[in-house]
């Protein structure tokens, strides 16, 4: 049974109570026209319709099985949905988190939360983020590894990396990087920039570990700057410690306020210093000049010549095959194997030589107070004559005679032949007795000497012997002693 109501006007269907429904039961229920619903309206199924409106607001489906479009306010296609995504123009704000594999964008992607995805690409634009100065926290890129543990040493924390499409050299890609490895099971990392022209860069340009040390093209730096290879500085290279070096080299100065210390210090040109350069040994196989403040050392001075156009001072010794001057002034010895040539000579202490010609001093330097009744040795007055070598000797002696004794006055030699001649005064301005011997450890003569008034003895001579040969001077007393001055002096020089 069916009943059809055609109504030409309004037709109102109420209910009596406010709560009862009023129910249309029908597989299909057709409205031609419009359904103004006051209230609600539950439907239980399909709303089949291609369009839902609120005056200039509109979800719209304008073709069967077509895209989804979102009119609002009368501004088309702000949201449309098709098989391949969801479409938005304008701005999209989301609370929560966006999830997916790609995120892409022409313009700003902003988030007040997490953005977590597969892959972040932007194609030509940039990564920029705002920071307003002084705040509390910092913006920042983070690599946070899921890892709870270090599972290898070495492995890849994060990276940052510069990738090129060039196929025309060693194919595209990554041209640079800057990563952080895992140094130690603790977790800390290195910071490794690389460079490369095959597929994966591998040269290693700087590591900075946990200790803070950095090595440039060096894999594991033990110091706080570590190197490997030629450095470089077009400007000042400043130190306040130590620089350690197999060589030290320089087309330019080398200044230091402190101490420069090595094993060897070599130069092809000058090195100049104005306060004091102080070591062990200094050789030059050239000149070493020295201006007003002079060339000070505690150790050796070795070299092919010493030249100075002033006055050469030693308190030590001073020994070298030919040593040449215009005044020398030692108070030490002065020991030449060869000639010793100069204007002026000073010596304090004693100079030797063994070459001929040279002239070779011994010095007493303290008064010795003699008495032996026997010949003996006076003082240092003695040297030694070489094998095969003449020598000519003489020696001075001023005296002092403590009381009256009887004195005689002779040379010792152990080898060789040997003539010599004493003389000796009685008084201070006596003549000088004379009386010449040629054996050796005998007074040719003797004198009585009393009083206390200086008064002088000299013996010369000369002596040759096939082996080397021992030469001292000897007196005997036979009571008080006689003093032998300070200043007494025995010459001798190698003759032939």
């Amino acid at each position: 049974m069916s009943t059809v109501k055609r109504v030409s006007g309004e037709y109102t269907i109420e209910s009596i109570g406010a709560s009862d429904p009023i129910n249309l039961i029908s597989p299909f229920v057709n409205i031609t026209g419009n359904l103004t619903v006051t209230g609600n309206a539950v439907l239980v199924g399909n709303i089949n319709a291609d369009k839902i409106f609120n005056g200039t607001t509109s979800i719209e489906i304008p073709v069967t099985s077509g895209n989804a479009n979102v009119t609002i306010g009368g501004t088309s296609n702000v949201v449309v949905w098709d098989t391949t995504g969801e479409y938005v123009t304008g701005l999209q704000s989301v609370t929560g988190n966006i999830q997916g594999g790609n995120l892409r964008t022409a313009g700003q992607v902003s988030a007040t939360g997490n953005v977590s995805s597969g892959n972040l690409t932007i194609a030509t634009g940039n990564i920029v983020l705002t920071q307003t100065s002084g705040a509390t926290t910092s913006q920042m890129i983070r690599f946070q590894d899921a890892n709870t543990a270090v599972t290898t040493l070495g492995a890849n924390i994060g990276s940052i990396e510069w990738f090129t499409s060039d196929a025309t050299g060693a194919a595209a890609r990554v041209t640079a990087r800057i990563q952080a490895v895992y140094e130690d099971s603790n977790g800390n990392a290195n910071i490794q920039i690389q460079t490369g022209s095959t597929a994966t860069p591998t040269t290693r340009i700087t590591v900075i570990g946990s200790s803070g040390n950095v090595g440039i093209a060096n894999a594991a730096p033990l110091h706080v700057l570590a190197v490997t290879g030629t450095v470089y500085g077009s400007s000042t290279l400043t130190a306040v410690g130590n620089i350690t070096g197999g060589n030290l080299v320089t087309a330019g100065l080398v200044t230091a306020t402190g101490n420069v210390t090595g094993g060897n210090l070599q130069t092809a040109g000058l090195i100049t210093a104005t306060g004091n350069v102080t070591g062990a040994n200094i050789i030059s196989v050239g000149a070493v000049s020295a201006g007003a403040l002079g060339v000070s050392t505690t150790g050796n001075v070795s070299g092919g010549n010493v030249i100075s156009t002033g006055l050469i001072s030693a308190t030590g010794n001073v020994t070298g095959a030919n040593i040449v001057g215009t005044l020398g002034v030692f108070s030490g010895n002065l020991s030449a194997t060869a000639n010793t040539v100069t204007s002026n000579l000073q010596v304090t202490g004693n100079s030797y030589g063994t070459g001929i010609g040279v002239e070779n001093v011994v010095w007493q330097p303290t008064t010795v107070a003699f008495n032996s009744i026997t010949m003996a040795n006076v003082g240092s007055l003695g040297f030694l004559a070489l094998a095969g070598s003449s020598y000519k000797f003489e020696a001075y002696m001023p005296i002092l005679a403590d009381g009256g004794t009887t004195t005689g006055f002779g040379t010792y030699f152990d080898a060789g032949v040997c003539y010599y001649t004493v003389e000796f005064q009685t008084t201070q301005t006596s003549a000088f007795n004379t009386a010449t011997s040629n054996v050796s450890g005998t007074a040719p003569a003797t004198a009585a000497m009393s009083g206390a008034t200086p008064r002088a003895a000299r013996i010369t001579g000369t002596i040759y012997s096939a082996g080397n040969a021992n030469v001292a001077i000897q007196a005997q007393t036979s009571a008080a002693n006689i003093n032998i001055q300070s200043g007494s002096y025995l010459t001798y020089t190698r003759i032939g």
